[in-house]
């Protein structure tokens, strides 16, 4: 005697009309990817398309229902209807719609977070696809900005060494209590053609982002939905950004990567793009007094090119921003007038900002950002 397959069956078909039960109710609402996905049901209905070309399509709307993928699974398995599959993902569009609506409505309900100011932190590299083509590599790091005003969206970036990597199309935020959700068609410059989606997961919690940031592809060359990159945010001090109190004197250890060289430095500098340089700022309370450099971990800032830093006017402004300039002799061109920038933010779990090496009378000729 084996009734396994039977209540198998049962428990599957029960599933089913508790998940259609869920989303009986009727909700009104006008939106790209509920009319997108009216189309492909009239599509479907006269035969214009097959069933597994209108589930392709649907994979492309981006649902995030852990009920849709249930009854797709229940569908794939003969054990929920096509009526009742075609009802269900209708009702989690309009009651994802919804969601949206009410967060939109209601920033200041009770236990909802309300997003405002701007946020920039590091993401690094988790989850890397076999199919990128390029020099990505795990633990690498990108940086992203958020631009929240009363819980609205108003900027959003992800570059590397100043550079956007991604062009976002009309990105959307979903606000869940303490949650927060943003998706967005985007676009690689380097590959206009791929057909991609972004997806950023997290909370803020004591002004720190904290979350996934997924990249995804839709197009036709892959299986829809493939990971192409997938990033978690970087939250643990920093062992490059160490403060040490030392006789009275606060010692600031910042690894630097430069990411510009002009094409009039001259080679025997060794100043090269992605060249990891370390220095170390001496300061007596909140200003800088003396920068000092490891010889063995630089390639620009070594003894054999740089003789002193001089005019030292550096601050700690606010207790987190090490902002101001200096003068550089370098030996090979002592008499050349070279000023460095500095704009460097540590409030922050992770350092950010910049360092400009400019040629007065002839612009920036080297700039470094601080790394990890």
């Amino acid at each position: 005697m084996c009734y396994t397959k039977p209540i198998l069956t049962y428990l599957k078909i029960y599933t089913a009309i508790i998940i259609i039960l869920l989303f009986s109710i009727n909700l009104i609402a006008k939106d790209l990817t509920l009319q997108a996905f009216k189309e492909l049901k009239i599509e479907l209905t006269n035969n214009e398309i097959t069933i597994e070309q209108f589930n392709e399509k649907i994979l492309q709307l981006d649902i995030d229902s852990d009920i849709f993928k249930i009854s797709k699974d229940l569908f794939m398995d003969n054990m929920l209807s096509l009526e009742d599959y075609i009802e269900v993902i209708e009702n989690v569009l309009m009651s994802e719609i919804s969601l949206i609506e009410t967060n939109e409505t209601n920033n200041s309900l009770e236990n909802t977070s309300v997003l405002n100011g701007d946020f920039i932190f590091q993401t690094e590299i988790t989850k890397l696809s076999q199919y990128i083509v390029g020099d990505f590599t795990y633990g690498e790091l990108f940086d992203n900005k958020f631009i929240f005003e009363e819980n609205e969206l108003k900027e959003i970036s992800l570059t590397q060494n100043n550079k956007n990597l991604l062009k976002f199309s009309k990105p959307k935020l979903i606000i869940n209590k303490n949650k927060f959700i943003i998706k967005s068609n985007v676009i690689d410059p380097s590959d206009p053609a791929a057909t991609l989606k972004y997806r950023f997961e997290g909370n803020i919690n004591n002004d720190t982002v904290n979350g996934k940031m997924i990249v995804s592809y839709y197009g036709n060359d892959l299986p829809q939905g493939t990971i192409l990159v997938e990033a978690n945010t970087i939250n643990q001090t920093e062992k490059n950004l160490e403060s040490n109190i030392v006789d009275n004197i606060k010692q600031i250890n910042l690894k630097f990567k430069i990411v510009r060289v002009n094409t009039n430095v001259p080679t025997e500098l060794a100043a090269r793009v992605n060249n990891i340089e370390k220095l170390t700022f001496l300061m007596d309370s909140e200003k800088v007094n003396e920068i000092k450099y490891e010889e063995k971990s630089n390639n620009f800032f070594t003894r054999k090119n740089i003789r002193s830093f001089k005019d030292i006017k550096i601050k700690l402004t606010n207790q987190n921003i090490l902002k101001g300039k200096s003068r550089l002799v370098v030996k090979q061109f002592s008499s050349e007038n070279l000023t460095i920038y500095w704009n460097i933010d540590l409030s922050r779990d992770h350092p950010f900002g910049s360092v400009v090496i400019e040629l007065v009378g002839r612009g920036p000729q080297i700039e470094l950002i601080p790394i990890k």
